[in-house]
This record gives C-alpha cells, structure tokens and sequence, in this order.
C-alpha cells in the first residue's frame, strides 16, 4: 500500500502543472470580468438596477439556477484536462524512453496503472471541487447583497452540477483511458475517429441492409446524458422545491445509470490495464 501512495505522489508531482491550469484560467476568466466590469463602472456603462426588473424570479429558483450555471465554464475545462492527461496516460514512460525503467521496478502494473488513472481522473475532480467552494463563496456574497441567499438550495444546485461533471469525466476519461492502452499518440483523437468510422459504417448498413445494429455514439451519450441536469421547469420547481430537487438528485446520482456508469468505467479499466500489461517492452 505504501508503494501506490508512493505512485500516487509521484504521478501527482509530475502532472501538478497541468493539473493547475484549470485554477488558473479560472482566476484569469474572473480577473478578467472584474477588469471589465471595473472599466464600465467607471465610464457609467455598468447600470444595474434589479429593483425595476420586471418578472424576477423566486430566490429559491435564482439561488439553484446560479449555483448550477456557474459550474458550466470550469465543469467544461475539468473535462478538457482529464482527456488532456488520460490519453497519455499509458504512454507518457514510452514517449520519454522511461518505460523499461519503469516496467522493471518492484511494483505492481496494476498499481502503475490505478495510479495514473486516479490522478487522471480524481485529480481534476479535485481541482473542480476546489473552484466550486470559490464559486459557492462568491455567489452567496453577491445573492446576500443583491437578493436573498437560501443555503440548502444554493448547495444542492452547486453539488448537483459538480456530481454531473464528474460522472461525466469518470466515462469520458475511461474512455480516454482505454484508448491510451490501445494507441500510443493522440489517443482520444484516434479512438473518437474509429467511433465516428463505425458509427457511419453501421448507419449505412442499417440503410441499405435493413438491419438493427447498435451506434456507438448513441450508446456513449446515452451514458454521458445520465449524469446530466434536466431542464428546469420553473412552474414545477415554484410548487414544490424539494421535491424538484430531489428529482433531480434521482436523474443524476440515486439511479441504476450511476452504477452502469462506473461499471463501464471499471471495465475500461481492467481491459486498458491487460492491454498495457500485454505489450512489448522495447
């Protein structure tokens, strides 16, 4: 066990630049707003008056909806950057001609590769959960100043829309994941090309043959679009809001997807470990 903690500090010692990236576009993207807004204020662009704001909504459904929408832009990076560090996962000690090196060490490959997945994977999670707290924060300053700020609501929107991302980078990763045991360069390019490649192909034999055979990509967004948010109706979640929240809990989290999702995830696992544990060492 102390040889993975080990790999673990290693690998996250290693990607830790990267891994910071996504905080630092985020303080640049919010650096930038303050820049912005700091210019208007002072030319007399910036005339917010929410007092003569016709049709506002409730503070419940502001106090969701806000805590839920500004997770989008950073949810989106923390994506970007577990493809960016899983599809090189596996072939980070090739490109570095490290990898007999490394083979050759008293440790498990398994534990190598559980390694550079968890810090793939989970390492960005961390860094999203890091720029959530900020978010919540900054949030319920400005709804305490401008509107009302209702706690309970206000964190079930910021867990739901962070939960939503991460079920989505664990799929999307393992997928990457995989792909980087099965081709050693641009390996989420690569495999995303062979699944487009196939899903064509069988689009057209589906067409011209009249046969019923499964699409890739229809099966993968189904699996991703399980993790995600419905849309709010605001005449639902005005009746009754934890009974919307709830739902919306039971869409993304307490459901039979959830555990398809991660028994997807295990499988890409196990099979891109095999494939890497299988190949030549040159």
């Amino acid at each position: 066990m102390n040889k993975f903690k080990a790999l673990i500090k290693k690998d996250l010692q290693i990607n830790k630049k990267t891994l910071m990236i996504p905080l630092w576009i985020t303080a640049g993207f919010y650096l930038l707003i303050l820049l912005i807004s700091a210019v208007a204020y002072f030319t007399g662009d910036l005339n917010i008056d929410l007092g003569n704001m016709q049709g506002t909504p409730p503070s419940e459904m502001i106090n969701y909806i806000a805590n839920l929408a500004i997770m989008g832009l950073p949810g989106l990076i923390s994506l970007i950057f577990i493809i960016i560090l899983t599809q090189g996962a596996l072939n980070e000690n090739i490109r570095n001609n490290s990898e007999l090196f490394h083979r050759s060490q008293p440790v498990s490959i398994w534990y190598q590769s559980a390694s550079r997945y968890i810090v793939g994977i989970a390492g960005n999670w961390l860094v999203l959960f890091t720029i959530a707290i900020f978010n919540f924060i900054l949030v319920a300053i400005i709804l305490a100043v401008t509107d009302k700020f209702i706690f309970s609501i206000a964190i079930s929107g910021m867990a739901q829309s962070v939960i939503s991302f991460m079920k989505t980078g664990l799929i999307i990763g393992s997928i990457t994941f995989f792909f980087s045991a099965v081709f050693k360069d641009k390996a989420f390019l690569q495999g995303l090309a062979i699944i487009v490649g196939v899903q064509f192909l069988f689009i057209i034999l589906n067409i011209l043959m009249q046969w019923n055979l499964p699409l890739p990509l229809s099966y993968i967004m189904k699996l991703i679009n399980a993790s995600t948010p419905a849309s709010i109706e605001p005449e639902i979640f005005s009746e009754n809001v934890s009974f919307y929240i709830m739902e919306m809990w039971k869409r993304i989290l307490i459901n039979w997807n959830t555990l398809l999702q991660i028994g997807v995830s295990g499988v890409l696992f196990v099979g891109a470990t095999l494939i890497y544990k299988s190949r030549e060492i040159k």
